[in-house]
């Protein structure tokens, strides 16, 4: 029998794609690989949002092809779609499907024997261990950040139809999900290409009406996506659940509207008040980048403050890194390699600060949580991973009260 793995590096929405790859795989009559067993086939899905993000593919490759010598390699994913001639390059490397390969659909069938009717855009993930399946909706990205590379690996903006998402989430309630998240690029421009056209608060809406015990869980959705239907349907169903990812990248409106993001600070600030007027214990990520070529001392100050005073639970601090191809490699910089550095760590301890200071707010409260498949953890409604001690066959949700939480772990029990 044919075995495989799969790998993949970057964000939710390459999880879901290598997730979706390992779906087709199964359903060709592939088998994943057991510790130990011959593998076959390993599929790498790729990221290439950063420098750091191509350097850490290649290191997996070489590893991977080292750990496996008589497998064949397969990449795919946004490093595939930006660098094929040099992936493939790659002495290591069999096989390089990018994100936008015409032939794509063909090359995964011939290489997994798999249907051609397969859908490679939107994969239907298979059967896997995972408490919490992904979903991808929506696809592609119109905005055009001049950072970001993504646009051009990822294209135009493109949606899963209301109704298969529907279907999905119910296949997966009926397979005793209780948990699914909704995930996509650009995911607030969500059925914008559909006809007729529809909105993420629209389909929001159809999945909050579906019967059945799960809950649905959001990935990052960009500020000028969130609109005021949105945040009715968000705040007020107790299907969605407390927590969103809400990247602010700078609190400075010149380093902004130089990064050429769709919002100004005043629009961000208006969004975190009005999520947390409906509640005031959300669970609020965002992600900042750190070191844009038009960000002098006092911008990063700016966005400092704001972090210090906002009720953010943690932040994803990135340093600056050019990519080619984006006119931001092409800015000159203010700030020296030293300077960002230093920012960012700065910006990291205020950020471990914070994420301490929101688990704190809980110890001895009783949270509604799930428990996670073989991990000795259960993820709460909003977002806290519980350590959870005890040794029980129980799935599902559960009720956790909080004892304690340090610098990195959050500890509690589950209550009988």
């Amino acid at each position: 029998m044919n075995t495989y793995q799969v790998h993949f590096l970057g964000c939710k929405a390459s999880l879901s794609d290598a997730m979706g790859y390992a779906g087709i795989l199964q359903r060709a009559g592939w088998k994943e690989a057991a510790e130990g067993e011959n593998v076959s086939l390993v599929l790498i899905q790729t990221c290439t949002v950063t420098m750091s993000a191509d350097a850490q593919g290649r290191q997996m490759v070489r590893k991977l092809k080292s750990r496996h010598p008589s497998a064949r390699i397969l990449l795919t994913g946004c490093y595939a779609q930006r660098a094929e001639e040099e992936l493939t390059a790659m002495p290591e490397v069999d096989y390089v499907i990018g994100n936008l390969n015409p032939n794509k659909r063909e090359l995964f069938s011939k290489i997994a024997n798999a249907s051609r009717n397969e859908d490679t855009d939107f994969p239907m993930p298979g059967e896997f261990a995972r408490t919490r399946p992904f979903i991808k909706i929506q696809d592609g990205c119109d905005a055009r950040c001049s950072y970001c590379i993504i646009p051009a690996v990822r294209g135009k903006s493109r949606s899963l139809p209301v109704e298969e998402v529907v279907r999905r989430v119910e296949l997966f309630r009926d397979r005793g999900y209780q948990e699914m998240i909704l995930t996509g690029i650009s995911m607030g421009g969500y059925g914008k290409d559909l006809n007729p056209k529809s909105s993420l608060s629209h389909l929001m809406s159809k999945l909050h009406s579906l019967p059945g015990n799960f809950r649905i869980r959001l990935s990052s959705i960009e500020p000028e996506e969130v609109d005021e239907d949105f945040l009715d349907i968000f705040t007020s169903s107790d299907r969605f659940q407390p927590h969103l990812h809400l990247p602010i990248q700078s609190a400075s409106d010149q380093v902004l509207k130089k990064m050429r993001r769709q919002y100004l600070f005043r629009r961000y600030d208006w969004i975190v008040k009005r999520l947390f007027a409906a509640n005031a214990r959300i669970n609020l990520g965002t992600d900042i980048l750190v070191g844009f070529p038009e960000e002098d001392s006092q911008a990063f100050e700016e966005t400092y403050q704001y972090v210090q005073n906002a009720p953010f639970a943690y932040c994803h601090v990135f340093p600056f890194s050019p990519r080619p191809d984006t006119p931001a490699a092409s800015y000159r910089r203010e700030s020296s390699h030293a300077e960002v550095t230093e920012r960012a760590a700065k910006l990291r301890d205020l950020a471990h600060q914070k994420n301490l200071q929101y688990r704190s707010q809980f110890v001895g409260e009783e949270l509604p949580a799930l428990l996670l498949h073989g991990t000795g953890e259960a993820l709460t409604g909003n977002y806290i991973r519980v350590e959870v001690p005890e040794i029980t066959k129980k799935t599902g949700f559960v009720s956790i009260r909080i004892h304690s939480v340090d610098g990195v772990r959050t500890h509690g029990a589950i209550v009988q």
